[in-house]
């Protein structure tokens, strides 16, 4: 699904050659090595080789051309639609020989415009459709009134007979049929695969920040109000701001910023527990959701979080190592409080651990003991 039409008509061309040659075996082991001979049109089995024949070569030519033209804009948007169209109508033609009415003509052309419905855009489609649909009509109009043969390739003998009780018949459209059935469902369940995994991709997008890795703030504020409705709920929220980064991207850049983000995201992951919860709340805050802790182990993570961040070194493009510090504000939830206020209460203990000097862990515990 993710190929450039060119490319698919490159894939187009493959199946094609493969269908010619399938077709040619189809033709030539049963007339020439079985004694299925008998219900055959001779003149017409020689012409339908030789289309087939004419046709692989003009699918390899333009294989051959694919290639060499590659990089030619104009070439790939006449490829584009050409191939496609191509197919489309060596297909119908090869379906008339052997009956245009046929289950295997009828089976097949409606699995192959299953398959472009879903591979082609509609431009293309609408390029493929028109004329195939006029090629078709043309077919059956002429047949209808007996300007064309029906099942030119085929015997009287056949053809006056019960088609449906007849073994050959009944063979040659399994045969004829099968590699088209085959390779659409090969097909379908190519798309089926990246369809599911374009849907796990865009699932996890949704949810994790893609910078840093760690989980967005819509994950984030979905996760609290998960929490909050519980019957008990005991986590706490630990909000932190680096300390001064808005100088790391004015002195060094963006680049450097982002690196820094990445390497503070890495040790709150390193940091906490596989229940918890890391989000990036903003621009350079970060968020704790740490599930069944109470105050004082959240005190400690955070700590702990804070002397990994200060400790840590980040190398930026010029071999330059950057030393950072973060502030952190903790607060914890009890029975009935919204998530909204829970985080709340931590940015306002962060906001005290930056007006007390940074690089510090202060609780709402602590801003209500000062209040007091």
């Amino acid at each position: 699904m993710n190929w450039s039409d060119y490319d698919k008509g490159r894939l187009l061309l493959i199946f094609g050659m493969l269908s010619q040659v399938s077709v040619l075996k189809w033709c030539i082991m049963n007339f020439y090595y079985s004694t299925n001979r008998i219900w055959f049109n001779p003149s017409a089995l020689k012409f339908r080789i030789m289309v087939a024949c004419i046709v692989l070569l003009s699918y390899g030519v333009l294989a051959v051309l694919s290639l060499y033209f590659k990089k030619y804009l104009n070439f790939r948007l006449f490829f584009s639609y050409f191939a496609p169209v191509l197919f489309g109508i060596g297909m119908i033609y090869g379906g008339y020989m052997i009956g245009i009415y046929s289950p295997a003509t009828m089976a097949g052309t409606v699995n192959l415009l299953m398959v472009g419905l879903v591979f082609y855009r509609p431009a293309i489609m609408l390029s493929i459709t028109f004329p195939i649909t006029l090629f078709i009509g043309y077919i059956c109009y002429q047949t209808s009134i007996d300007h064309l043969e029906y099942a030119p390739i085929f015997s009287p003998a056949l053809k006056q007979s019960e088609f449906y009780d007849n073994a050959f018949w009944l063979m040659s459209m399994a045969e004829l049929y099968l590699p088209i059935l085959i390779v659409s469902a090969v097909f379908f369940q190519i798309l089926l695969l990246q369809w599911r995994h374009r849907e796990q991709k865009m699932e996890v997008l949704s949810r994790v920040d893609g910078l840093t890795n760690v989980f967005n703030r819509r994950y984030v504020s979905h996760e609290l109000d998960t929490l909050s409705k519980q019957t008990r709920p005991e986590f706490a929220v630990v909000l932190l701001d680096l300390d001064h980064f808005k100088l790391i991207n004015d002195q060094y850049g963006h680049d450097a910023g982002d690196a820094v983000l990445q390497r503070v995201a890495q040790i709150l992951n390193d940091n906490t527990r596989v229940q918890d919860v890391v989000g990036r709340y903003g621009g350079e805050e970060f968020i704790l959701i740490l599930k069944n802790q109470n105050l004082e182990q959240a005190i400690e993570v955070a700590e702990r979080c804070r002397l990994a961040i200060s400790d840590a070194e980040t190398m930026i493009a010029n071999q330059h190592m950057l030393k950072i510090s973060a502030s952190f504000g903790v607060a914890t939830a009890i029975e009935g409080t919204p998530s909204a206020v829970v985080t709340r209460m931590a940015d306002q203990a962060l906001y005290m651990a930056k007006q007390q000097g940074r690089n510090q862990v202060r609780s709402f515990r602590e801003l209500n003991l000062a209040e007091d």
